[in-house]
This record gives structure tokens, sequence and C-alpha cells, in this order.
């Protein structure tokens, strides 16, 4: 291979590179948010078995805008585990969901997991204990 073959073939790799490196950091960016949303829901779900198989109420509640805590009545909240969410994200809810003893909850809510970037999924619980992300 002469040097002008290995110039050209150096300057294509660099423009590949170039196109695909912001699109592989923004994909790392999604796939951070969309997991921490994914370990609020499994929390969440987890909460709710708690509750229906202990016979008492549980609840999500946001400690700080970096961490969470899963809650039970027994006979007083207690805190029964606590979450960090990963470095740069942040989490704030509208409402304590809490799962009462047949799975369903009051107040329904919805918690939203940011990065720094402004990108945002959202865990939503309604009043059946149903938990979707969006």
């Amino acid at each position: 291979m002469s040097l002008v073959e290995t110039c050209v073939s150096i300057a294509i790799i660099s423009v590949v590179t170039l196109f695909a490196v912001p699109s592989l950091l923004q994909s790392r960016d999604d796939y951070v948010v969309q997991s921490a949303a994914n370990d609020v829901a499994s929390k969440l779900h987890s909460a709710r078995i708690r509750a229906i198989s202990r016979n008492i109420d549980c609840r999500l509640r946001v400690i700080s805008s970096v961490s969470y805590a899963i809650e039970c009545m027994d006979p007083v909240w207690m805190v029964t585990e606590t979450i960090a969410l990963p470095k740069g994200m942040t989490i704030v809810q509208n409402a304590k969901p809490e799962f009462h003893r047949l799975g369903t909850v009051a107040p329904t809510a919805t918690i939203t997991v940011t990065n720094p970037k402004g990108h945002q999924k959202k865990v939503i619980i309604n009043n059946g204990g149903r938990i979707r992300i969006e």
C-alpha cells in the first residue's frame, strides 16, 4: 500500500468515527436513564409484592434528588432499602405511592428520572398498582 492509499484510509476512518461517536454517546445516555427508570420500576414491583405478601403497606419515598427509599409500615414507617441513583441522575416524584395489602395504590404517582442533559423517563403508578415507564 502506498502512502496516498494509507492517508485516504485514515481519512475515511476519521470521518466515520466523527459521525459515529456522538451517536454512541447519545445511546449511552439514553441507556443510563432507561436503566435507572427500570431500577425504580423494579423496586416498586418489589414493594408491591412485599405489601401483598406481608399484609402491610409499603411505599417509595424520594429522600433527596439522587436517592430514594422503600419503606414499609410495621407498625410505623421503617426503611427497608435505600437506593442511590447512578452519578449525574436525579429523581423527583409528585406523590408518595403507597401499596396496600391488596396491591392497590393510593395516591397514584409519577416518578421522573432525569440525566444531566435533560433526557428523562417517567415511571407511572396507577391506582390498580400497574407500573409503567414512558
